[in-house]
């Protein structure tokens, strides 16, 4: 069996095959139920947003993560595991970022400070489900439409660097995680209304990591930043105001400074 057949486990030497490696998370929760106009924001709006890394610049990326870890906690361990930079976790300094008020803020500008020299490009699409619902009859289920949003933008980058790339998404659960596997097979093998499914096969493959390794000593990074820009990304989506954590990432989103809106962050319905 193939990466398409069922969920797989990226490695050194897949990686080493590809130009690029693309990391994908979301914001919000995906579902069309009891979404109405005065639904908050996590319940209204959905967004997905891929981290596009240089193979050659991921050794380096890697260094610096760590290194700020390091800084903050011995051996970038908490009780006994590996610190995660988990966007929820650190807005509400929870565990390990329960730190001191000076030490938390100081490690805030830090992390900025890594995220915006980080080389990377960002590209993300994001849904208003009550727009969603209420515009169409027959609304498309919404992680489907989003994630098709997302391969078109990736695809689109890979073929102006003319290089390939490989898709890494978060494990969440063996039945879910090859269900979403059949869903951008789908994509893959039939294109979009957009991008032909010939220029699609410049996506080498999709495969599945958990956040930890199993004894909890190493954490998979790519999956840190993505779901750090990802909240965000979602948030100026929604607000339409540039934060300074939005403004860290801007010139990292595709189609900056002149055409970011409609490249790298994707609205729908607009």
């Amino acid at each position: 069996m193939t990466w398409k057949d069922t969920r797989s486990h990226i490695s050194n030497f897949i990686i080493n095959s590809v130009d690029y490696v693309i990391s994908i998370d979301e914001t919000g929760i995906p579902s069309l139920k009891n979404v109405n106009a005065e639904s908050p924001d996590y319940l209204r709006w959905f967004t997905i947003t891929g981290c596009i890394f240089k193979k050659d610049d991921i050794n380096n990326i890697a260094d610096s993560i760590i290194s700020l870890k390091r800084k903050h906690w011995s051996d970038a361990s908490y009780h006994n595991h590996r610190v995660y930079l988990h966007s929820r976790d650190i807005r509400r300094r929870q565990g390990p970022f329960h730190l001191p008020k000076d030490e938390y803020s100081n490690f805030r500008k830090e992390l900025n400070t890594v995220i915006g020299e980080m080389p990377v490009t960002l590209c993300s699409a994001t849904i208003d489900k009550f727009d969603h619902i209420t515009r169409y009859l027959y609304p498309r289920p919404v992680y489907q439409l989003a994630l098709s949003f997302m391969i078109e933008r990736i695809t689109m980058f890979l073929s102006q660097m003319n290089a390939t790339g490989v898709i890494i998404l978060e494990c969440r659960g063996w039945r879910e995680d090859n269900e979403l596997l059949t869903q951008i097979v789908n994509v893959l093998n039939t294109g979009t209304s957009f991008i032909s499914a010939i220029d699609l096969k410049r996506i080498k493959g999709v495969y599945f990591e958990r956040k930890l390794t199993q004894n909890g000593l190493k954490s998979y990074w790519p999956f840190e930043i993505s779901d750090i820009i990802c909240y965000r990304i979602n948030k100026y989506a929604i607000t339409g105001v540039e934060s300074d954590n939005f403004l860290t990432i801007k010139k990292n989103i595709m189609g900056y400074p002149n055409h970011i809106i409609g490249r790298g962050i994707k609205k729908f319905p607009r």
